[in-house]
This record gives C-alpha cells, structure tokens and sequence, in this order.
C-alpha cells in the first residue's frame, strides 16, 4: 500500500476582469463582503430576519457561513482523498474518527468559553483551521503527504471544531438583545445548514475541476477570510459571569445536574446512540456507497452529502416556520425512529437517484430530531445550567467517531451495504426501546 500520494496535474482556468466594468461614473465596486454586509442589514429590517439588524451578529452570520463551509468541503476532500490513498474503508472510518475525536474535549471547551473573551477563541480556532489547510496544501503538491499525516491533522482540526462549537453558540446572546435570541439562534442554525449544502457539493465537484491541491488551496483561503471577519468584530460585551469555583468543579456539577435530571440525560442517551449509529452515515459510509455501490465517484459523493444538507435546510426552515410549536415529544419519537428507518432502505439501494433520495429523507428526519433533541434539553434545564449542558450535549458526539471508526471496520469485513443496514437496524431497535420503556418522553411539550 502506497505511503504517499503525490500531486497530478489538474487544469485550473484563470479568469480576468475588465476594468470597462466600472461604469463611466467611476464609482468603484464595493467588495462581495461589503455588499453581502449591507444585504443582511436590509433584512433585518424585516421580523422574520431581526437578528440581522445587529453589526456584529451579522458578523458572526456570515463568519459561521465560511467556517462553516471550508468544513464540510473538507469533510468530503479528505474523505475522498483517503479512499484514493489507501483504498481501504477501515482507513476512512478511522479518518472519520479523528475528526470527530477532539468532541472527547467539548465539555471541557465549554467551561472555557464561559471565562475567556469568546471572539479570541474563535479567531484561534479560525487561525489553526487554516494552518491545516495549508499545511495539508504544501504535502499534497511537494507529494510528501502519508496517511499519519492526514490522521494527525485531522486531529488537530477536531479541537479547533470542538472549541468553536460551544463558543459560537455562546457568543450569540452577547451580539443580540434577549428579543432577538432565539430569531439569531434559529438564523445561525440556518447558515449552517446552508453550508452542509454547499460545502460538500463544492468539495465534490472542485476535486475533478481543480484537483486535490487546488482544493485546499481554496478551502485555506476561506479560513483566511474567516479570520478577516472575526477580526471586524470589536466592542462586544462579554456575559460571562464572574466564577469562584474550578473549571472541573463547574464540570463535575454540570454531570450532577444531568444524573438527577431524568428527562435530560434520556435526551442525551438518545443523542449519543444516535451519533453512535445513525450519524456515521455521512461521514464513513456514503463515501463507500459512492464508489463501490453506486459507482458515482467524487462528484457523486459531494452530492449524496449535499442532499443530506438539502433535507436538514428544508427540515430547519420548517422548524423555524413551527414557531414554539405543541408536541415536541412526538416528533422527536417520529423523527428518531424514521431516521434509522430511512437509513435501512439506504442500504439497500443500488439505484443512484433512488439512494439520493433517501439521503435526502435522512437529512431531514436528522434535523428534525437534533433540533426536537436542543429544544427539550433547554427547556427542560435551569437557566444556570444550561452552558454546561449543552457542553455536555456537545461532549456526547464522542460517540460519533466510535461510531466511524466501528463502521470503518465492519465495511471493511462485512461490506458497506451489510454493515450500514445493520448500523440502521441497531438504532432502529434502541430508539423503539426507549420510547417504549419511558412513554414520559412522547409527552413532552
């Protein structure tokens, strides 16, 4: 098995711009981000987009898009890039992994975000992510770039996301006033679910058009301007209030509170068997699906992965439309339980058109049960404790790279078609039985 992978020419098109574009006036072009600045503004003038009204939370809206989708792009680059590498799925479960392996810290991340300023720790995290790209940039096309090499960053840039998770959403309430806190929080889940569109879709289809170098050429640049955007953010209020105790102290409380709070720890029991066996879809098994199954190669990934996004954007904005909507345990029954179910007709597929679909459904009943998952968490939490249980909700997607790692390997000895319908029926099963076993959760409001 080859050690390396070394650059292959790509054809890349460069483009130039006429100066005759200015007009005859000589008014001068405002810069893309200054007009997408002055676009959100406008938007905020109306209600449904309220948040928008506020400078540095458009900052953020907009900072959340590129890091966002310089992300899933790369999910799908270095996904795609490990198969070509090692044509073997156990590696790309265990890429998958370390990934994901730096949520191990995510609670610990959390108390952090709670005493240090939040915009510096963004802007860290933003710098690092694009040091990896870089980095990641110069092996490819110097043909110096192995698998530990891979690995390894991988890790890296699993703590930045770990540390940007739980800061993000912290730094929020400090950019908004308490009217507009949950129009931005819904806002900012609907960036991202735009980017799980766009990011994996432009990873796919930049492979064969620029390469794997111009990739992450492109990917590096986007954390570039992220840290640009971050940079605009000045005179923010920090809400953090003041601690006496230690950051393990605030942990081990958190984990208390949780332990004697029935209702929260069966939502985090649910969402950590869901990261463990649902979740590992998109990132250890469509990748196998796309060139053993279904023969689709990397553009077809990227859109297999995008139709996953397309589903949870459609599912957030249906969500958002809901308002503080009745019956919250319900759908989170409905959704948790046709998540697995979409996933086992999944495995089943060989027809391309048929598995995008299916994706599609999995996108959307995905969205719908997280969303469902955060809404009772909080409601059902003290105001004092909700930083550190949402920590804790973050810390539970731990379970996600055990999951890519086991899936890796039961692919590898099993196959992706019986090792992700037997992922789908295990989840399958857990959801019924706790459902069953705690009919309190079906009447949740």
């Amino acid at each position: 098995m080859a050690t390396s992978y070394r650059a292959r020419p790509s054809s890349t098109a460069y483009h130039s711009v006429s100066s005759s574009m200015l007009g005859k006036n000589k008014r001068t072009r405002r810069p893309p981000l200054g007009m997408m600045r002055d676009l959100l503004a406008r938007l905020g003038r109306m209600h449904q987009f309220a948040a928008l009204r506020h400078r540095g939370f458009r900052l953020l809206w907009i900072a959340s898009l590129l890091s966002s989708t310089a992300r899933w792009a790369d999910m799908v680059v270095i996904g795609w890039l490990t198969l070509e590498l090692t044509d073997s799925a156990l590696m790309v479960g265990i890429v998958a992994a370390a990934k994901m392996a730096g949520y191990l810290a995510a609670p610990f991340m959390g108390v952090v975000a709670d005493r240090m300023d939040r915009r510096l720790l963004l802007i860290i995290a933003a710098a690092v992510n694009f040091a990896v790209s870089a980095l990641m940039l110069v092996l490819f096309v110097s043909g110096w770039l192995a698998l530990w090499h891979i690995i390894g960053l991988a890790l890296v840039s699993s703590l930045t996301w770990a540390l940007d998770n739980p800061t993000r959403q912290a730094f929020v309430p400090d950019l908004v006033n308490k009217d507009d806190l949950t129009n931005a929080i819904a806002l900012n889940a609907v960036a991202v679910e735009i980017t799980v569109v766009i990011g994996p879709a432009l990873g796919g289809i930049l492979i064969p058009s620029l390469g794997m170098g111009g990739t992450y050429g492109l990917i590096a640049a986007i954390y570039l301007v992220d840290v640009a955007v971050l940079l605009m953010l000045k005179d923010v209020r920090h809400t953090a209030s003041e601690v006496h105790e230690s950051p393990v102290r605030s942990l081990v409380g958190g984990v208390r509170y949780v332990w004697g709070n029935q209702t929260v720890l069966m939502l985090l029991v649910i969402a950590f068997l869901l990261n463990l066996f649902a979740a590992p879809y998109r990132y250890a098994f469509l990748p196998l699906f796309a060139r053993y199954i279904l023969d689709a190669g990397p553009a077809g990934y990227g859109m297999l992965t995008a139709m996953a996004g397309v589903g949870a954007l459609v599912a957030g904005l249906w969500v958002v439309s809901l308002g503080n909507f009745r019956h919250k345990g319900r759908m989170l029954v409905w959704s948790s339980v046709a998540w697995p179910a979409t996933l086992l007709l999944f495995s089943l597929s060989t027809w391309y058109y048929l598995s995008l679909a299916l994706v599609l459904a999995a996108g959307l009943t995905q969205a719908v049960a997280w969303t469902v998952i955060a809404t009772l968490i909080l409601s059902n939490t003290t105001p004092s404790m909700r930083g550190r249980v949402m920590g804790l909700r973050a810390g539970v997607v731990v379970s996600l790279p055990i999951g890519n790692l086991l899936a890796g390997g039961a692919a590898e000895g099993f196959g992706a078609p019986l090792a992700q319908g037997a992922y789908a029926a295990g989840a399958l099963f857990l959801m019924l039985a706790i459902f069953l076993r705690v009919p309190r959760l079906r009447r949740l409001e």
